[in-house]
């Protein structure tokens, strides 16, 4: 199943992290102690791949504690709640549970509590099972109808019959409303009473009203059967919980030493079970079916103990000492064989060599590659990325069962080690990776964040009581947080600025999301939109588009420049005309004259259009605002928003247009169709002058 989105209450310094869309591959970015290894782990517990329960006392709140921590898991919210995509064969599984025409959800939303009960929602809700009284009630009423027709045989005291008849319905009455005190004849109350009940229907059976009796008990009996069987519900409910992906958590802390030293390691693991080194350990003796408690005691040499104590063994002893050894390196020879194909089945760029040695007191791991297949390396000596990614590796095997593609990968600060131009080769591995389990990872390394997904970052902080937060809509003020996103953007733009030899510079950041999010949708609605070889790279502002432009004079290539229809877009135009664009005019396109608004203010929100940027403010602001009054051609749209705010005293967040179009983008590709026509049109008619201005030559502008 694949997880849609999360939400932690009350875990640690989370009070309530809101709703976090999931993508294939999300990244939480913050400084230390921002509160993300509490996301993840939080998550991890859902439901973990290896022991983890939640634990009151040390994830609670401290300062409410007292309060609500010692009932945390009785009552209250989930710790954890994750809605999921349920995949067609289970859908298929839960439609056959259900009544006929009743609708089968789509998603279900899995909730975990402090004391590891799971509930669960479901959209479209599932139907209500429980069992009613009426079923029940239409029998004893045709019961009583036949009671009171009967009539007594020549051989009856007609008194006595009557007296009989009227005992029988005063018991049908008594029963009736003992059966309607219960709502749902599930209910463990309710059963009992049923079985009260058929009992004591048994006593009126006589030659009389044996027929009425007997079909009074196949309701009671059908009615039992129904009660006691497990509802619907509760069986979609498990089904799901069946279906659950495990979640994998694994940090640096995690990473596996080359000796492994057995008393120490057989010590801490009953001891520090949970330790995270100790933990991979495990992983990796799990994986290879080796027991280290074995291993430890075939590592005694038995013969080099007997010669220090001046004794020899007896043959007897000496064969079977000998049969050890072999036994212990035909384990050791399989393992090391299975974890090398295993590892580089997953691991492709470079082909290694594992070998596991137990040594006596000590279990190593030597590590060869096909650069130098004739040296063997410790593991600690290898480079820390490796190590990072062997670990991880192991405890990947060991914990997800086997069942890989149903793991979601927790990673905390992955790749802490490894060089900048190694952790973009990572970003592009967790794409790979991502195709079979969704990764969720924390970082606050700008190299770390793929600069062309940035919707697929949630940045999170910590406010002034030390609560964390976390934003999905806008970037946030603190500048710690923001400078890994903002190095990762300008990574990726100068990455790309050489890499494409036909580029785009635009003014800023909200121009380069809005243009490549409409360019798509453009594309897909059979519009004009931009080519996949054309690469939009946006300068930090109108002054440094010329800048910019300049690092490509060594190229011998001058990108196509899109400026606003604004004084500051006219005035460089000029100064680019003086110098860098001299005889290429052609290459400059001003947005007023594309969209046939020559020498008005116009800027790309003019594109995107009025009601969908006001949209975007009141959504961001969470208050109304109005452009009454304010209209005017010769200042462009954010002027006016930011004239209207202040007059109606809306307070804009600083870097409001970023935010507002990372929202709206954000928006557009959950919902296509709310992309206006009229923008679409218009940014196909910016599309389409900028791929005419792509020319070979110098033309004349």
């Amino acid at each position: 199943m694949k997880a849609l989105r999360f939400r932690v209450q009350h875990f640690r310094n989370i009070d309530d992290s809101g709703w976090i869309d999931l993508d294939a591959v999300t990244a939480f970015v913050g400084r230390n102690e921002s509160g993300k290894t509490s996301l993840l782990q939080a998550l991890y517990r859902f439901n973990p791949g290896s022991e983890a329960p939640y634990d009151p006392q040390r994830d609670y709140p401290r300062e409410r504690f007292h309060q609500h921590g010692t009932a945390a898991g009785t009552t209250g919210p989930p710790v954890c709640s994750v809605e999921f995509d349920l995949p067609v064969g289970l859908r298929q599984e839960i439609a056959s549970l259900l009544p006929d025409g009743e609708a089968v959800p789509a998603t279900a939303t899995v909730h975990r509590h402090y004391d590891g009960s799971y509930t669960h929602d479901f959209s479209p809700a599932l139907p209500e099972h429980s069992v009613r009284p009426a079923v029940l009630l239409d029998a004893f009423n045709a019961f009583a109808a036949k009671i009171r027709r009967s009539r007594p045989s020549r051989h009856d005291d007609p008194d006595a019959h009557k007296e009989r008849r009227a005992e029988i319905l005063q018991w049908v009455l008594r029963t009736k409303d003992a059966l309607r005190a219960h709502d749902d004849l599930r209910s463990t109350d309710a059963i009992e009473l049923l079985t009260r009940l058929r009992t004591s229907a048994e006593q009126y059976g006589t030659e009389r009203t044996a027929r009425a009796v007997e079909l009074l008990l196949s309701a009671f009996d059908e009615v039992l059967d129904i009660a006691r069987a497990e509802p619907p519900t509760d069986q979609i409910c498990r089904s799901v919980q069946e279906h659950l992906p495990v979640f994998i958590y694994f940090e640096n802390y995690g990473v596996l030493d080359s000796a492994i030293w057995f008393s120490r390691y057989l010590e801490d693991r009953t001891h520090n079970p949970a330790d995270s080194r100790v933990r991979t350990v495990a992983a990796m003796f799990k994986q290879a079916g080796l027991n280290p408690n074995e291993l430890a005691t075939q590592g005694v040499d038995r013969m080099a103990e007997a010669r220090r104590h001046g004794t020899t063994l007896s043959e007897k002893d000496a064969v079977s000492e000998r049969k050890l050894k072999e036994r212990r390196a035909i384990s050791l020879n399989a393992a090391s064989n299975e974890i090398s194909a295993k590892f580089s089945n997953w691991w492709q760029q470079r082909r290694h060599t594992i070998r596991y040695d137990a040594d006596g007191d000590f279990f190593r791991i030597w590590v060869t590659d096909n650069r130098r297949e004739n040296v063997e390396i410790e593991l600690e000596n290898r480079s820390k990325g490796f190590q990072w990614f062997f670990s991880f590796y192991l405890v990947f095997l060991a914990e997800s069962k086997g069942q890989h593609k149903d793991a979601i990968l927790l990673l905390d600060e992955p790749g802490l080690h490894l060089h900048p131009t190694a952790q973009q080769e990572l970003i592009s591995f967790f794409e790979d990776l991502s195709k079979r389990n969704q990764i969720l990872y924390t970082t606050h390394s700008p190299f770390l964040i793929d600069g062309e997904n940035l919707d697929r970052v949630r940045p999170v902080t910590e406010d002034m009581t030390g609560r964390s937060r976390i934003s999905a809509t806008m970037w946030p003020e603190d500048r710690e947080t923001i400078f890994p996103l903002q190095a990762a953007a300008g990574y990726a733009m100068m990455q790309g600025l050489f890499r494409h030899r036909r580029n785009l510079l635009v003014e800023g950041f909200t121009d380069y999301l809005y243009l490549t999010a409409l360019s798509q949708h453009c594309v897909s609605s059979g519009r004009t939109g931009l080519p996949d070889d054309i690469y939009v790279v946006p300068c930090g502002g109108t002054k440094l588009v010329g800048a910019l432009a300049s690092l490509f004079l060594s190229e011998h290539v001058r990108p196509v420049i899109l400026l606003d229809g604004d004084d500051a877009g006219r005035a460089r135009k000029q100064a680019l005309l003086k110098g860098l664009y001299s005889g290429y005019g052609a290459r400059i396109v001003m947005l007023d004259e594309v969209l046939g608004m020559p020498g008005n203010v116009v800027t790309i929100e003019n594109v995107v259009g009025t009601q969908a940027i006001v949209e975007a403010v009141c959504d961001l602001t969470e208050r109304s605002l109005s452009l009454d009054g304010e209209i005017r051609v010769e200042r462009s749209l954010p002027s006016q928003i930011e004239s209207a705010a202040q007059r109606q005293g809306v307070d804009l967040p600083e870097g409001w247009k970023g935010s507002a179009a990372l929202s709206l983008v954000s928006s557009w590709g959950k919902r296509p169709r709310k992309v206006p026509e009229e923008t679409l049109d218009a940014a196909a008619r910016v599309f389409g002058a900028v791929r005419d201005r792509f020319g070979d030559g110098p033309e004349s502008g």
